[in-house]
């Protein structure tokens, strides 16, 4: 029986992990929606998830920080309401101003270090040679971390027949709210692999769907065969819309 774990599926289900893992992290972590309007909380939720994608994270350790970011500077904002919503109460003032700047700092810094780590691996993707080596030393890394998960659980047996006297089964309720519905979507639903690259580098997966393959030579670091081919012939909103830009350019 084939290891229900190997590297080539970890590298990639990886990115569809990391964002899935940031996306509900951020639902549990972010402020309170300014509104009690039942929309209020996905709309934040939509917000945050486009202000780390604008951000243009690379790698997983980029879209953490990204996470981190927006996460912090939301609490500072949230900080300085807390303080205008309470004008007569001085304590109230003084403590939640001291905080807002305490995370201010925190979320200056986090970009600080999030743009120097983009610039080092721009820097690094202008060599083939380096992007190569790189690439090698996190598919081995992923490998080793992936032969300590342990196994999932064997699935459930089926549930037995019905019998012709049996009464049908209630319906299932449904989530009590957004987030209970939230926590239980499948990861796939998220972002596909395919779509996670061309979201982080539109300009490769463009020239990848245009020339139904990689380009030779390739000046970038290359994705691998099952991905490539993932990008040329998927048909997700994200993919379609590199068809029309090629279409236009």
């Amino acid at each position: 029986m084939e290891p229900m774990h190997t590297t080539q599926d970890l590298s990639l289900q990886l990115p569809r992990d990391i964002y899935w893992l940031i996306v509900h992290t951020l639902h549990k972590l972010l402020p309170p929606a300014p509104t009690d309007d039942p929309d209020a909380a996905a709309r934040r939720d939509r917000a945050a998830i486009a202000e780390v994608a604008s951000m243009l994270p690379g790698n997983a350790e980029e879209a953490t920080l990204a996470a981190q970011y927006v996460a912090t500077k939301a609490f500072a904002l949230h900080c300085l309401q807390a303080a205008r919503d309470h004008p007569g109460d001085v304590a109230c003032l003084v403590k939640c101003t001291a905080q807002a700047a305490r995370m201010t700092r925190e979320e200056r810094g986090l970009r600080t270090l999030l743009q120097r780590l983009q610039a080092e691996r721009r820097k690094r993707e202008t060599s083939p040679a380096a992007t190569d080596s790189a690439a090698w030393v996190e598919h081995c890394a992923i490998g080793l971390m992936a032969q300590a998960l342990p196994d999932p659980p064997p699935p459930a047996p089926p549930p037995p027949e019905p019998s012709a006297a049996a009464e049908p089964p209630a319906a299932a309720e449904p989530p009590a709210d957004d987030e209970a519905a939230a926590d239980e979507a499948p990861a796939d639903a998220v972002t596909s692999p395919a779509d996670l690259y061309a979201i982080m580098y539109p300009r490769r997966a463009a020239l990848i769907r245009a020339l139904g393959g990689l380009p030779q030579p390739c000046d970038f670091g290359p994705p691998p065969p099952e991905l490539v081919h993932a990008i040329v012939t998927g048909t997700s909103p994200t993919l379609i819309a590199l068809d029309r830009e090629n279409a236009m350019a």
